[in-house]
């Protein structure tokens, strides 16, 4: 294993940060990139993301490799001696380890070059929000190197440590949050009938297993109640507002759309039967993130040359990723590649595995010989 990779992954992933706030995540990457060959940075693009550019000696495509910057508020439990220094934060999704893979591709990279074309390393910021890649795509500076083919990869609890799964569709699901705010005016407990509760309306969008998506059958669609707050604790008073905040994930980007205004509508709708206010926030909006089926089977053919094992990824990730920005935009791939068994995504044990870096490495170069050989394909 390559050890300098290693102690990089270790080091970023005792100082991670929040979406949108990877100032210190950013200054580590750019000064690792400061000591490859390679032929210009952009900082702060999108935010705090990073760009790095490798030319070849001859024109010919770009290609795009995305790793993600921020880290997750959870708190860490690995017991890990370099484990996070920032409370409340960590990297367990395992975004420190797509950092160092990258950091190893930039490193192979500024010592060969691409044939032809040009390679740009992306470090983006505010992924976990849904809102990073969409900044990038943005930024005016984006226009210096717009790419003809994108890809990224994503770490996979459960799938054989190493093994590179390639979607043939969708790599995860669209998502999106609402935020809903029900208010109407409280009374005392012995008489909650001279007030206006939002609690009937509670209990009715809980108990709707058709408009949270449970039935059988038809597109895949959830719900899941992420927040449930209502009125304040004590035993004198109906509560006169609620708070309810929930995820919804679909395969296709308009039938969440879809759900997401009938719920918007009924609960409306509802709300004013009873007397009450409602208002709805939509947040953290990520579309599915699609599947080239060209680029997606070169990719097959790239990494079974390298010597890795592959497989297919029939059934889209249930969460969601923000690199579906690009790739609704421009040709390209996130695969996902496996990390063995142990906890899931977002678990406070959670841990990116250092044995992953070198094979993402060996992908990642892999797909650069392919696609930009000295001879166009």
């Amino acid at each position: 294993m390559d050890d300098e990779l290693i102690r990089l992954r270790h080091e970023l992933h005792g100082i991670p940060e929040a979406s949108g706030q990877e100032i210190k995540t950013a200054a580590r990457v750019a000064e690792w990139l400061g000591g490859c060959d390679h032929h210009g940075m952009v900082t702060d693009v999108g935010g705090h993301g990073v760009a790095v550019f490798f030319d070849g000696p001859v024109t010919g495509e770009t290609l795009l490799f995305r790793a993600d910057l921020d880290g997750v508020p959870v708190a860490e439990m690995t017991g890990s001696p370099y484990a996070s220094t920032h409370k409340g934060l960590a990297h367990a999704c395992g975004h420190d380890g797509h950092m160092a893979i990258l950091c190893g591709l930039a490193r192979t990279l500024s010592e060969v070059p691409p044939a032809r074309g040009r390679v740009v390393l992306l470090f983006q910021p505010a992924e976990e929000t849904g809102a990073g890649a969409d900044a990038v795509i943005q930024d005016p500076r984006f226009q210096g190197f717009i790419p003809d083919r994108v890809f990224s990869l994503h770490n996979l609890p459960g799938k054989p440590l190493g093994q590179v799964c390639v979607p043939d569709r969708l790599f995860a699901c669209a998502s999106l949050g609402m935020d809903i705010h029900l208010s109407g005016t409280p009374s005392h407990a012995a008489w909650p009938e001279h007030g206006h509760s939002p609690m009937p309306i509670v209990q009715a969008l809980l108990s709707d297993e058709e408009l949270l998506g449970r039935e059988q059958g038809g597109p895949f669609f959830m719900t899941t109640v992420t927040h449930l707050q209502m009125g304040s604790p004590g035993f004198g008073v109906s509560p006169g507002e609620a708070r309810i905040q929930l995820t919804l994930r679909a395969e296709a980007d308009a039938y969440l759309d879809y759900r997401m205004s009938l719920i918007k509508k009924k609960m409306g709708e509802r709300a004013g039967l009873l007397g009450l206010g409602c208002e709805v926030m939509v947040t953290n909006e990520f579309p599915g993130t699609p599947v080239d089926p060209e680029v997606a089977a070169e990719v097959v053919e790239a990494a079974s040359r390298a010597g890795l094992d592959v497989a297919s990824l029939s059934e889209p990730m249930r969460w969601s990723e923000d690199f579906g920005w690009f790739t609704h935009r421009y040709p390209g791939v996130m695969v996902g590649l496996g990390a063995g068994e142990g906890p899931q995504l977002h678990n406070a044990d959670y841990n990116f595995p250092d044995a992953l870096i070198e094979p993402g490495v060996v992908l990642f170069s892999a797909i650069v010989r392919h696609f930009l050989r000295s001879t166009p394909m």
